[in-house]
């Protein structure tokens, strides 16, 4: 046991930079999936039917499909038309793409919590599309689904170890590294498994937080 822990700590600093890239690879994937969920949304909220059976076969696809699947989607598909993207900006693509398609479902339902009145308050007003989304609406929304953004936050750190397969040194990929030099497996699983317990309730316990403050600020 002692030397275990003896090991563990020797690559310690590894798999901290391991983990390192993991909160960045999430924390860019969620900001850029926010985005494209932003987005979505929006589209889905025009009268073009086309667009709108568009969007939802997107969805659907995201959904419906393995994340792995799509992590090699994008990575061989970077690569066919001649982007020369390092594995770690594929990575974050890949997952963004995937949480933007949760996420819009999740404005989605932030937006019909919107009560009709305020669009026609709007238009009475006299401000266009534009203003009354970013003046008006939005606001009310980020802060009905922030809790569940947060949620998606954890379930992307989750998934991120999915990475490795394209070679992304985060948490996961760093202790397969040292395994595969060391021989040595189940201490380093072990403790990687407690990093991501505690990186996870971190962000859990700040969701539990905001979801107590908005409901004591209704």
């Amino acid at each position: 046991m002692k030397d275990s822990i003896g090991l563990v700590m020797q690559y310690m600093p590894n798999l901290l930079d391991g983990l390192k890239y993991t909160i960045l690879v999430s924390v860019q994937a969620i900001g850029l999936g926010f985005a494209v969920g932003i987005i979505l949304s929006i589209l889905r909220m025009g009268k073009s039917k086309v667009i709108n059976c568009l969007v939802g076969i997107y969805i659907s696809f995201v959904r419906g499909t393995p994340i792995i699947v799509q992590i090699f989607i994008i990575y061989y598909a970077l690569a066919m038309i001649h982007l020369d993207i390092p594995s770690f900006q594929s990575g974050v693509i890949a997952l963004s793409l995937n949480s933007g398609g949760f996420i819009a479902e999740v404005v989605r339902g932030g937006l019909s919590a919107i009560p009709k009145g305020q669009y026609e308050a709007a238009a009475a007003l006299r401000m266009d599309k534009f203003q009354t989304l970013t003046r008006i609406i939005f606001p009310q929304v980020i802060r009905i689904i922030l809790p569940q953004l947060l949620s998606e936050f954890i379930s992307v750190i989750k998934i991120s170890p999915l990475l490795s397969i394209i070679a992304v040194v985060e948490l996961t990929r760093s202790a397969q590294k040292i395994v595969n030099t060391t021989y040595i497996s189940l201490p380093f699983y072990i403790t990687i498994a407690i990093m991501y317990f505690i990186l996870n309730s971190i962000v859990e316990f700040f969701a539990n937080r905001l979801e107590k403050k908005m409901k004591l600020g209704n």
